[in-house]
């Protein structure tokens, strides 16, 4: 069986989708890279030279794919004529062929698919990472270094590639032979001047479509006086033989970087378009002009935005997973909160005592960091007593079944001390001969008092605890502990309430598993590998004030937790529930109970291992998450800190719904696909409310950077600015460049603050202006 195919470049035979190709086979090597291009059958025959030169010179193989019908022949299909706003070429000719082959020959897991869009367009990425759904799709170009489109065409002559010809003839793109429909004014009157032949074919075609339509439609439009009105392109041609055309109309192309909309399943729509009248609604010349104002909704809010998806109790084995939603049918809370506990409950039966073996030398422990974010009134205290009951009766039988052992080596100690002292004392009286052998009897008593040693009482669980108290309690437990609350007083404790200073490093390696070195008052003892759950119920205010505790983030402490953040029910609850069943409650308590006294005596822990299928099903989610942790462009990457832990907090996951499955003996089964796939869908849940999570704490620069952007707005009640002029207003340690902008204009531009707009050029010559941004009215007014 052939490799995955890995990286896919959509190659649209322009100079942008080159340098896209050169930088991702730079990085992943040519073997690595497919080139794919859909062809229109309408393009510049030097379109197809620079395709195949550059696919020799990049050594990556190129596929080359068509639906087999020209632009015309599916805007006659379609009944329309295609234009800058309604392009069905786009999607019929470029887009549906490139995703059916991405369907036919790829892995949405394992496959990442490239654009040429460059750092000017940046805020063209959002809508495109959501099109290539559920593909990752990335833009290399937007990344340093920044280039710009003459920069490219110099990159491919060192190279020894000559640039497509349409280039050095005046266009802008390589498209369509300088005949695309999303082109304005200026980009038809130079193919007439440059191709007369090829533009005098558009111009027989669209008066052909127009008389079999019946309708007054074209692909060009323009607007004068207020009234906007098609502009066909045999009267184009008049005026560029008069000198009346507008040369800095230059329109645009994007067949694959701006996306078709989509329906509901996420597929690109097949309907056809419901009005084949391009202009219907629109101004005639008849209607008298009325002056236009810019119609604004009122802006969508920076925060709150995430969808937060259910917590999946159905990956939970029967037994667990029916308890957890009766305890949330029963409190009227969400059954997030529930779900969150039950995996912080078994990672406290399961913690220190045993460790999942995922490949190599890779192991992760089995203990976890919960925590659940709720309003007040939402029976946190009430769901955390339902579920953790069987560990507190647990450690009752611990300790009852310790007992015995305790006092009798409380006994043997102290008679072994007595004995010690008695013999010292004989020593210290003895005189010539006899002295030397007391002396050494002595010695040898007291020596094997000191190796006697009393067991702790069994503990599994403690309240907020200080974090010299976690670590005592961890040192006389062997090395496992949990700390299980219905508040948040931990991260308090945690952040130096009572030191003056932050003391993270027990929670650090206690979650790692890593050495940590005990202090007493006589000697110093190492755990060798703690094991410290944390299972938390808090109010969302405690998340937004963590964000904030210097050293939590940067020391790596939040990356190390499993986020909930679910919909309060408070408002909308039943107020006569079902209680659970009894029978449910009987069989969880027995089972938690079971696997925690089964465990308990490990020392050395329990190794569980993963079937070939597991750990094949855990690397293609490694493979689907790495792209993702990307700086810039991946969806995780303001959060790679904690999303670089996901794939290891994953496999303890598994490791303990396979121990749920199996009680105490799990280690003589190995970890099913099914039972990593459960996991795979818990890390996916918790991915989504991180991401929620870390809104909330303002981890996300390009959340913070549109803050501050709106901010300088306010300040400086702009109407409307350049992005240039914004940007010397922001601090250089938050935004370094103009393209760390970008992103942040993209978001206030989709939830309404902004609109992107390009000023009229003032000359015929060079380069067109820079575009500009219009400020919200209400903003400006009232400072929100």
């Amino acid at each position: 069986m052939s490799a995955p195919i890995r990286h896919v470049v959509m190659m649209s035979g322009g100079i942008g989708s080159w340098a896209t190709a050169k930088r991702v086979v730079d990085q992943y090597g040519p073997d690595e890279v497919v080139l794919l291009f859909a062809d229109t059958k309408v393009e510049d025959p030097d379109l197809y030279r620079f395709l195949d030169d550059a696919a020799a010179s990049l050594g990556a193989r190129l596929v080359k794919i068509a639906d087999g019908r020209t632009p015309w022949e599916v805007f006659r299909d379609r009944r329309i004529i295609g234009n800058s706003r309604i392009a069905p070429c786009s999607q019929y000719l470029k887009q549906i062929p490139c995703r059916k082959w991405l369907e036919e020959h790829t892995e949405p897991a394992v496959c990442t698919v490239y654009v040429g869009i460059d750092w000017t367009e940046t805020h063209r990425l959002p809508a495109i990472v959501a099109a290539y759904q559920p593909w990752t799709a990335l833009a290399p170009l937007c990344e340093r270094p920044y280039l710009d489109k003459e920069d490219l065409l110099r990159n491919a002559e060192a190279v020894g590639l000559r640039p497509p010809r349409l280039y050095a003839q005046g266009f802008p793109h390589n498209n369509c032979g300088g005949a695309c429909v999303r082109g304005g004014q200026a980009q038809w009157a130079l193919l007439h001047e440059t191709n007369p032949a090829r533009f005098a074919e558009e111009e027989r075609q669209e008066q052909a479509l127009r008389a079999e339509l019946g309708k007054d439609v074209a692909i060009l439009r323009e607007r004068i006086d207020g009234v906007t009105r098609p502009l066909p392109l045999v009267e184009l041609r008049s005026r560029i033989t008069g000198g009346a055309t507008n040369r800095d109309d230059w329109g645009g192309c994007g067949c694959f970087t701006d996306p078709a909309q989509q329906d509901e399943g996420g597929e690109m729509p097949t309907q056809a378009v419901d009005s084949t009248d391009m202009w219907a609604g629109l101004a005639t010349q008849d209607t008298p002009p009325q002056p236009l104002k810019p119609i604004w909704d009122d802006p969508i809010p920076l925060t709150g935005q995430r969808e937060r998806p259910p917590f999946p109790a159905h990956v939970f084995p029967a037994w667990l997973g029916g308890f957890v939603t009766a305890v949330a049918q029963e409190t009227q809370t969400p059954v997030d909160l529930a779900g969150s506990v039950a995996l912080a409950v078994l990672a406290t039966a399961a913690g220190g005592r045993s460790v999942v073996h995922v490949r190599g030398n890779w192991r992760e422990p089995t203990n976890l960091y919960t925590v659940v974010a709720l309003p007040p009134a939402n029976r946190k205290s009430a769901v955390f007593a339902l579920l953790t009951n069987p560990l507190y009766e647990a450690e009752k039988q611990l300790k009852t079944a310790m007992q015995p052992v305790i006092v009798e080596a409380e006994l043997t100690a102290r008679l072994a001390k007595e004995s010690a002292d008695k013999a010292a004392a004989k020593a210290a009286s003895a005189d010539g001969d006899k002295r030397d052998d007391m002396v050494a009897t002595a010695v040898g008593l007291a020596q094997t008092a000191d190796t006697l040693t009393v067991p702790a009482e069994p503990v599994l669980l403690a309240d907020d605890s200080t974090p010299e108290t976690v670590t005592s309690l961890m040192a006389e437990q062997g090395g496992r502990l949990s700390v299980m609350s219905a508040e948040g007083g931990i991260f308090d404790i945690i952040a130096g309430r009572y030191s003056g200073a932050p003391n993270m490093e027990v929670f650090l390696k206690g979650h790692a598993g890593d050495r940590l070195r005990v202090n007493r008052q006589t000697r110093r003892e190492y755990i060798d590998a703690p094991a410290l759950t944390i299972g938390l119920a808090v109010q969302p205010d405690v998340l937004r004030d963590i964000g904030k505790v210097k050293g939590f983030e940067g020391r790596g402490l939040l990356a190390r937790f499993l986020y909930s953040l679910p919909v309060s029910t408070v408002g909308e609850r039943e107020i006569i529930t079902d209680p659970v069943p009894e029978q449910t409650a009987t069989t969880y308590t027995a089972r938690v109970i079971d696997l925690a006294l089964s465990l308990a005596e490990w020392t050395d822990p329990a190794v569980i291992q993963l079937a070939p299928e597991a750990d094949a099903a855990l690397i293609d989610y490694q493979k689907r998450i790495e792209p993702q942790l990307k700086a810039r462009g991946g969806k995780l990457g303001h959060i790679s800190n904690w999303a670089g832990k996901l794939a290891g907090a994953t496999a303890r996951m598994a490791a303990l719904l396979h121990l749920a499955e199996h009680g105490g003996n799990g280690y003589a089964h190995p970890v099913t696909e099914d039972t990593m796939r459960a996991a795979i869908e818990l890390g996916d849940y918790y991915t989504a409310h991180a991401l929620a999570v870390f809104d909330v704490m303002g981890a996300d620069p390009v959340l913070s950077r549109a803050r501050s952007v709106l901010e300088a707005l306010r300040d400086n009640r702009w109407e409307d600015v350049s992005r240039r002029d914004l940007f010397t207003v922001l601090s250089r340690s938050e935004v370094p460049t103009v393209a760390d902008l970008e992103p942040a204009l993209a978001l206030l531009e989709d939830h309404g603050y902004l609109r992107s707009y390009q000023p009229e050029r003032t000359g015929k010559r060079g380069r067109p202006p820079a575009p500009r941004l219009q400020v919200h009215p209400h903003f400006r007014q009232s400072g929100r």
